[in-house]
């Protein structure tokens, strides 16, 4: 028999209260993006001063980690620059190399993404494990 997980509202609710518990005032207004395994989003978030295309950019970075299951800044670093290929190589427009986007995994298994932009890619990779975290999944 084969089973699987699945990520759920309840835990994309815990990461972003984690996330917006988080922030402080150096911070800039920051959008987030959790999505399930096929990178469709469960939950998005842009707030109130944060441009448009900030949600655009986390959501291709959730999208991004949950379907190749790799993080975002895992996939740049070793499956584009290292191979010297493009994103263009890989057929997916919505495919990204920007940093902050978190593959969740549940024992293994890639179950979703999770992504923040906004701030630095540093920081936007760091809310997203506090984030990740919060969700409360084994990997």
């Amino acid at each position: 028999m084969f089973t699987y997980s699945r990520l759920g509202l309840a835990e994309a609710e815990r990461a972003r209260d984690a996330i917006l518990a988080a922030l402080t005032s150096a911070d800039s207004p920051i959008a987030l993006a959790i999505a399930d395994e096929h990178g469709v989003p469960i939950l998005l978030l842009r707030q109130d001063g944060a441009p448009a295309r900030m949600l655009s950019r986390a959501r291709s970075k959730a999208y991004t980690a949950a379907n190749l299951g790799l993080d975002t800044v895992v996939f740049r670093d070793q499956h584009v620059k290292a191979k010297e290929r493009t994103l263009a190589d890989w057929g997916d427009p919505m495919l990204t190399t920007l940093q902050g986007g978190l593959a969740v995994k549940v024992n293994g298994q890639v179950v979703g993404g999770i992504a923040m932009s906004g701030n630095s890619t540093i920081r936007d990779e760091a809310l997203a494990q506090i984030g990740l975290e919060a969700m409360g999944l084994a990997e």
